[in-house]
């Protein structure tokens, strides 16, 4: 884990805002408790100064909204990871707008029941087919079903605790973020040219804590923070190449990270002491579900997001000085394709 990241850059994400103001307040209220307030007055100072946090804190955390009135009755949307979080609430927002949503989730009955309880929330056209991004054999029968598409969310993602290896025998952290979407791309990719499509990766502000000298080719040891941070760095490369090999043929490829969200499935398996940690910053600093999407949706609809560029509370936001190293975006690109190339036979 490299801790030089660019502190700058954290300062104008909503749930670091949030974290200072919290950490501000604390001082202020132990101190006001201790030194300055008397009985009674301690009570109702108390009382008015958390609730008077708790909503502004709230409305620091919650971060910049997007919508959009767009009509979308004539595409078709491609959302990984949809059965639960910010990709089932960008599922839902999708098809309110008219899009044919196709969610990709693993299990057929689990895939066709999501579905069902998506249309209902939308009202509107949700597909559910079988998706195993950490087999490459679903991924491909996934693939060999869409016979149009117009945006692609590579939403997915997981974090493995301990090392797990993929059925083709990849870790499968890294293995499911990166190579099970890049590899989804690729075999969407005829159809995202032909449509002029958007492809959008969900990455995260912890791609920021990699080191500069990552060499994906001789990454051995493992450590689930470390690892989980390279995938999602991995995301970010995969979207600046996307974009600088396929731009001129119409592709639009974005990266962004979707806030602070602590509730989440890529938590279910962190230790007891983590998991109570994270559900008192989960009260304090995370974004809601609907909160955390809005990035994702700005960046599949927006005409201000900016292909091939990370994007952070619906803007462009500054990413590690990695993240843009065009030598590592196309050395990942090449050890991708040759992963791929052992893999399928």
């Amino acid at each position: 884990i490299n801790m030089a990241f660019p502190f700058k850059s954290l300062l104008s994400e909503p749930e670091t805002q949030s974290l200072m103001f919290f950490l501000a307040n604390s001082l202020v209220l132990i101190y006001v408790l201790l030194f300055v307030a008397t009985w009674p007055y301690t009570l109702l100072y108390l009382v008015a100064h958390v609730a008077v946090f708790f909503v502004i804190n709230k409305r620091l955390s919650s971060g910049r909204l997007y919508t959009s009135k767009k009509n979308l009755n004539s595409q078709i949307v491609i959302v990984t990871g949809a059965a639960s979080g910010i990709g089932r609430v960008t599922a839902v927002e999708l098809a309110k707008l008219q899009a044919r949503v196709i969610v990709g989730i693993r299990g057929q009955t689990r895939a066709e029941r999501t579905a069902q309880e998506l249309s209902k929330e939308s009202d509107g056209n949700v597909i559910g087919y079988h998706l195993d991004l950490s087999d490459l054999s679903s991924i491909k029968a996934f693939a060999e079903k869409i016979d149009k598409v117009d945006i692609l969310i590579n939403n997915a993602g997981v974090s493995k605790q301990k090392k797990e290896l993929t059925k083709d025998g990849l870790e499968c952290t890294f293995g499911t973020n990166h190579i099970g979407h890049f590899y989804l791309t690729q075999l969407l990719l005829p159809l995202l040219i032909q449509s002029n499509g958007r492809i959008v990766n969900v990455s995260s502000v912890m791609h920021k804590f990699v080191s500069e000298n990552i060499d994906f080719a001789k990454v051995n040891s493992y450590n689930a923070l470390t690892t989980y941070a390279e995938s999602k760095l991995a995301n970010v490369l995969h979207a600046v190449e996307l974009q600088r090999r396929y731009g001129n043929q119409g592709i639009k490829a974005y990266s962004l990270h979707p806030g602070g969200i602590l509730s989440t499935e890529l938590t279910r398996e962190q230790t007891p002491i983590l998991t109570v940690l994270m559900a008192f910053f989960d009260v304090i600093i995370s974004k809601t579900m609907s909160q955390g999407a809005m990035t994702t949706l700005y960046c599949a609809l927006s005409d201000e997001a900016q292909p091939g560029k990370y994007h952070s509370n619906c803007r462009v936001a500054q990413p590690s000085l990695t993240a843009y190293n065009l030598r590592k975006a196309q050395e990942l690109w090449e050890l991708s394709e040759q992963i791929l190339k052992e893999k399928i036979k």
